[in-house]
């Protein structure tokens, strides 16, 4: 009924303020809504995108089947999209996403746009990029909020940071809240114990031999005063040198060991090769862009990841590190090593431990299988931040990854209050103490395969390779390939492929995420303007 209103109401240039059709319209649904009148023209676009390019979702929105929180996520996470794309995007997802909580239908929806539109989604990570900044905002009773817009793979080291420093603090007897450590220890002048900043008044400058200055125990540190020009401009130019198309700043000697702050990106390895814009998964944050992936490669460790095909599920991660030699070829020749080797199995997702907490190894293959929580209610809760829930309580269920299950605080105490999981290959069903059954579909998607623009004209869609690589940022890093027990239904068959030049392939990456300029996207080749003077007819111009 909305969008058939909105159909019947003029609209004009300019009419988004004053008095005028719409605004009135817009007031009209405010007052019979009782929301503002922003809220009233998002309930109004809305409509009109579910009654003229979301079929399906508009269907299980008038059944039932899907909430009016879960059907607003979908619209508003298309909103910027054209029809064409949404409907796409409504006709592959809209089913699936009617039984995720809302923060997973919009994580689903970004996902897939990447998808389906990999080089506007690049575009549209360019412009953000380049919009990156810090805000202040002024609160009420002497406070105030600040927020830091960018790239998400510094900002979640950022934070992950933190957050060690406080748990650790925390851990050592400290009593302040974990939230007011992590404040504190942002805005402090020295957030990083491992790598203080440089005094730069002092004669060596900051980076001299004698290293950072660092007050002394009962010392004060100087106040910073502004450093001398050549101090400045070397200071400078030290930044420009070290800002990479990833954003992750480069080091003058290969320190992907020493970073104490790691980022976990786990990446499809035909994404890796180019065979495959399917994007990564940012541990604390969500999917990335596969040109974002790639260029992260070069400054991140690799680890083999083994998945199932067409479920996803994870198999195996291998014990061993790979640190390529930190260009695009030298990331090639790695990943290709990887991918070609037999595969070892570390036999993790096997091992029983014999105590109440899993060890760190095992900690971390149920983290990197999971990568969230599986309650209910739909808990947003990172991963590491989460439980290892004994499916079957201990001592009776073994510690194991088959008995461990990640979860949010939240999500555990519901066990105790009647609530029982019942884990398959590709949800979680939760019976409520009143019988009523909760589906939650498993976070892993199965391996993407290979596009088919690279492959040869005799290779079959089903010719998909089954594997992952996880690629950590300054941290320990995965690379995937194909599951080493042979599950992955490719054994015999000849992969055949393009194989993009790895040099060329970084450069259409870097040019895929740079602001557009007026002519157009980068990566297209420039082509001569029509200067053509075109004018209307007049009535005199016309010959009866």
């Amino acid at each position: 009924m909305l969008a058939g209103l909105v159909a019947m109401v003029p609209r004009c240039v300019g009419d988004e303020r004053g008095a005028s059709p719409w605004t009135s319209l817009r007031r009209e649904v405010a007052v019979a809504r009782s929301v503002s009148d922003p809220a009233a023209a998002g309930l109004i676009r809305q409509a009109v995108a579910l009654t003229s390019c979301l079929p399906v979702m508009l269907g299980l929105l008038e059944t039932g089947a899907v909430t009016v929180e879960r059907a607003g996520a979908f619209v508003r996470e298309l909103e910027p999209y054209d029809d064409h794309l949404a409907g796409r995007v409504d006709a592959g997802l809209a089913v699936r996403a009617a039984a995720l909580p809302a923060w997973r239908v919009a994580q689903e929806v970004r996902r897939a746009v990447q998808v389906l539109a990999p080089e506007a989604g690049a575009q549209r990570v360019a412009v953000k990029n380049a919009s990156r900044g810090v805000s202040l905002q002024a609160d009420a009773d002497d406070q105030a909020a600040v927020t830091v817009f960018g790239p998400a793979v510094p900002l979640v080291r950022w934070h992950t940071g933190l957050d060690v420093q406080a748990r650790a603090l925390k851990a050592a007897g400290d009593p302040r809240a974990l939230e007011a450590l992590r404040f504190d220890l942002a805005t402090s002048t020295f957030p990083c114990a491992v790598h203080p900043p440089a005094d730069p008044t002092s004669p060596a400058g900051p980076t001299g031999p004698a290293g950072p200055a660092v007050p002394a125990a009962g010392e004060t540190a100087p106040f910073e005063t502004a450093p001398s020009e050549p101090v400045a401009a070397e200071l400078v130019a030290a930044g420009l040198a070290g800002l990479r198309p990833s954003f992750v700043e480069a080091a003058a000697a290969d320190c992907r060991r020493s970073r104490p702050v790691q980022a976990q990106v786990v990446v499809p390895v035909e994404t890796a090769l180019g065979l495959s814009n399917e994007p990564g998964w940012l541990e604390g944050y969500g999917w990335v862009s596969a040109p974002s992936c790639r260029l992260l490669l070069v400054d991140a460790e690799l680890r083999r990841v083994c998945a199932q095909t067409g479920s996803g599920q994870l198999l195996d991660v291998a014990d061993r590190l790979v640190r390529p030699v930190p260009s695009p070829v030298g990331v090639r020749a790695g990943l290709l090593d990887m991918v070609l080797e037999d595969a070892t199995l570390s036999g993790i997702a096997d091992r029983v431990e014999s105590e109440h907490d899993p060890s760190q190894r095992l900690r971390e293959f149920v983290v990197l299988r999971d990568r969230g929580d599986d309650g209910p209610t739909g808990t947003r809760t990172r991963a590491r931040a989460c439980h290892l829930d004994h499916d079957e309580a201990f001592p009776t269920g073994p510690t194991a990854a088959w008995n461990l299950a990640v979860r949010a605080g939240r999500t555990h105490q519901l066990k105790h209050y009647g609530w029982v999981p019942l884990r398959t290959p590709t949800m979680t069903v939760w019976t409520s103490p009143a019988g009523q059954l909760v589906q939650v579909p498993n976070h892993v998607v199965p391996p993407p395969g290979i596009d088919r623009d690279m492959r040869d004209d005799g290779l079959d869609g089903d010719d998909d390779r089954d594997g992952r690589h996880d690629g950590h940022d300054g941290g320990d890093g995965s690379d995937g390939s194909d599951g080493g027990d042979g599950s992955d239904g490719s054994a015999g068959k000849e992969l055949q492929a393009f194989l993009p030049d790895p040099d060329e392939l970084d450069l259409l990456d870097r040019a895929q995420l740079e602001p557009p300029s007026e002519d157009g996207p980068p990566w297209l080749p420039a082509s001569e303007r029509d200067h053509t003077t075109w004018t209307w007819p007049t009535d005199n111009d016309i010959a009866c």
